[in-house]
This record gives structure tokens, sequence and C-alpha cells, in this order.
């Protein structure tokens, strides 16, 4: 996925239309960015939000997107006005609206508000933004179509109705201009109103495709975010649903044929669906090391040695690029999680040794003493070619350390002392 724009009355068909590659959401509302930043798209744009009876989007959202490496925009309405608040935070603001609110030119959040129709009609205006009736009027008095002090009063007046209220005509009502000075103006609106939403909307589509098309780097926010009770208790922070492609009924629907294994795959997707939300709960950013690893664990028990391999499998699992990447930053996520509650997992790893039937087998190896006679336990090299070529028929790992973390040991010197045990255990007469 490339881009999400969250987009309404702002832009019309026709803009949409030119920008085939972008994909447009409605408007946004609390919660709708986050899910979007779910699906990792490489940037998002915010130009038109509902504020008036529906949530409006948090910041919060938009840090965590942004700490997520995703570069978000923001212009004309709501992006706009996000965007001065956390242009300082890496938000990046498109066009004058911004520009306008980052230098207090523009205060009140009703200058970029109006009236509009559903999306079923495509977002009709019903009434006229306080920046765009701000904007023709400059434009008017520029053009000699007003003097000084009928632009003062018309834009007075605009200002003080309502935003739902605010049109052309209303505003003309509103102000007893000379019977000449209106008809120049009713005149003349037809071909000089300015829309200035529509243009830094336009702009920040443009915007995005520029950053889309270069090869700028995932972003590197310079805060880092913090969990809060608020953003943890959300009610909509969940992992965002995932496309299961057309045939996934039926492939689980052969699952339950299978009679237990079903219980056991949804058990192992438990695990994941979980590891997903503590992932997404936490602003959890994996490593590039982490996932090397996660690919790692992917490929070596499926003998996927090769690029070519790994692509064949994907493609016979009905994954793409970015289903594959998913699939690995999940596998890192579910081993990310196990390793910071590696201490509080104990019990219940007892208990699944106990469900698995293996917990008294182990137990008594632990608690057996080595006959008399057992042999001095080898170097650590000859130690180590023992355990992984001979004992677990796989080869030395390259990173010891890694592999150490990974049992839940803090040292190498714990995993030698384990190793050591066992080679007498195994060589005892």
């Amino acid at each position: 996925m490339t881009a999400i724009i969250f987009a309404g009355p702002s832009l019309d068909d026709s803009d949409r239309a030119a920008w085939p590659g972008l994909q447009f959401q409605p408007p946004v509302r609390q919660g709708a960015l986050y899910a979007a930043a779910c699906l990792r798209p490489r940037a998002i744009g915010v130009i038109d939000g509902y504020f008036d009876g529906v949530p409006a989007v948090l910041h919060k959202e938009i840090l965590w997107a942004l700490s997520q490496g995703i570069a978000v925009f923001g212009a004309s309405s709501m992006g706009a006005l996000r965007a001065a608040e956390l242009h300082q935070f890496g938000m990046r603001g498109i066009g004058r609206i911004f520009e306008d609110y980052r230098d207090g030119r523009l205060t009140d959040d009703d200058e970029v508000a109006l009236l509009h129709g559903p999306p079923e009609t495509a977002y009709p205006a019903l009434s006229e933004p306080m920046v765009n009736i701000r904007a023709t009027i400059t434009r008017a008095q520029a053009e000699g179509v007003l003097d000084a002090a009928e632009a003062s009063a018309l834009t007075a007046a605009a200002k003080a109705l309502f935003y739902q209220d605010r049109s052309w005509p209303e505003v003309l009502a509103a102000v007893p201009l000379p019977a000449p000075a209106c008809e120049r103006l009713r005149d003349w609106l037809p071909r000089g109103r300015v829309d200035r939403k529509r243009e830094d909307a336009r702009a920040l589509l443009q915007a995005v495709a520029d950053h889309l098309a270069s090869d700028e780097p995932p972003i590197s926010p310079g805060f880092t975010f913090e969990l809060t009770e608020a953003w943890a208790n959300a009610p909509w922070l969940t992992p965002a649903p995932r496309e299961e492609g057309p045939d996934a009924d039926a492939i689980l629907d052969e699952l339950r044929l299978e009679g237990p294994a079903y219980a056991e795959v949804r058990q192992a997707a438990l695990l994941q669906h979980l590891a997903d939300q503590a992932a997404t709960r936490e602003g959890l950013k994996l490593q590039p090391k982490e996932l090397a690893k996660a690919a790692e664990d992917l490929r070596l028990p499926l003998g996927l040695l090769r690029k070519r391999d790994l692509d064949e499998w994907a493609h016979k699992n009905g994954l793409d690029d970015a289903g594959l990447a998913r699939l690995i930053r999940a596998h890192a996520s579910v081993e990310n999680l196990a390793r910071r509650l590696d201490g509080a997992l104990r019990p219940a790893m007892l208990d699944q040794l106990r469900l698995q039937n293996r917990y008294s087998t182990l137990r008594d190896n632990a608690l057996a003493s080595p006959d008399q006679g057992t042999p001095r336990t080898p170097p650590r090299p000859l130690l180590l070619a023992w355990y992984f070529e001979t004992r677990l028929g796989r080869e030395i790992p390259a990173d010891l350390n890694e592999y150490a973390a990974g049992l839940g040991l803090s040292d190498l010197d714990r995993f030698f002392e384990l190793l050591g045990k066992d080679f007498a255990r195994h060589h005892s007469r």
C-alpha cells in the first residue's frame, strides 16, 4: 500500500480521479487514522475530518503513526489544524491555510468548518468556509471590486455568522452595502470566487505523490511515543482487519474437517492476535535485527534457503510482498513480546508442559544426577558442535548471544552451563 488520503468536501470527484494510485477514505474521525496506520502505508494525508457530533481524530493517533515511520501530511481543513499543532513533531503541513494557522494569522477552528452533504452525493458543500470567504474578499479588493471599507465589513459580517449559516447570500444580506457594490460582487463571484481549501488539498495530493516517488526512507521522529492509560484503553485500539482472500472460508472449512487441528491453529492465531494488540497498544517499533531473525525463523524450518524459494512459497500461500512482510512482522512481534514477558510466562509454560504430558519427564531429567565416571566437559567449541550438530542436527547459530536470549537466558555462561549438564547426562556411564 502506498498512501491513504482522508478527504471529503475539499476535493471533488475529478480530483480523486486524477490520482488513481492513492487510496481515498472518508473524512477522518477518531480511530480511523490509527486503523490506517496499522495497514503500514508509506504516507497518510489528512485533508478533511469530522468534529461536530463525531469524535475528532486524536493528536495521539498522528503521533503514533509518525512513531511507526509513516509520513503524515495535513492541509486544507482538519489536516491543516492538526499539522499546525504537530508540525514540530514531524507532521508535514501543506498550503496557505496550514501556514496561517502555524504562524498565528488564523486561530479559530471555525475558519475551515463547513456544512456538507453525505458521501453518497460526493459531500456537496452546503455552506462557505470562512477561509474561502477571506481569500475571495481579498481578491475582490485587489481587483477593485470592493474597497477597503466594504471588504472589512463583509469579512466581519461573515465571521459573525455561525459556520453552518455562512453563504454568500447570507453574508451580503448581513451588510448594507451600496447597491452598485453588491451588484459588482454578485457579477464577479462566479468567476472570482477563491476555493482556498481545494487549492491546498490538491497541493497535498501532489506533495504525497512526490514523497512516494522519492527514495526518502521512513521518517525517524525526534520524540518517544508515550503509552498513556487513555491510549491503552481506547475502544478502537485493535489491529486493523486484514484481507483474508477469496478462499478463506473454504480453507477454514477444510481445517475444521481435521478435527483437533482447528483448535490448535486457533490457539496459535490467538497468540499472534494478542501479540499484535500488545504491539500496537505500546507503539512497538521492531528493530531490523528482530525482523531479520523472524525471517530466518520462517525460512529455515521450511527449507527456503534462496530468495526464489521464498518467493515461490509466498505465492503458493497467497502472499504478496506486503503480506509476507506482515507475516514476518507478526512473528517478530510474538517473539518480542515473549522475550519481554519471559519471567511472567513461567507458570503458564509449566501448565503447557502439563497439558502436553511432558512435565514429569522433564522434571525427572532435571532432578537426575549423572552417574559416576562422567567424562569431562569438552571445550566450548567442541561442546557447541556436539550440542547443535549431533544433538539437535542443525548448524551452530551465527549469533550465540541472540540464540541464548531467545531461550530466556541472560548470558552465554548460563547457556554453556546448561550444555555442560546436558553433555554429562548423555555421556554418563
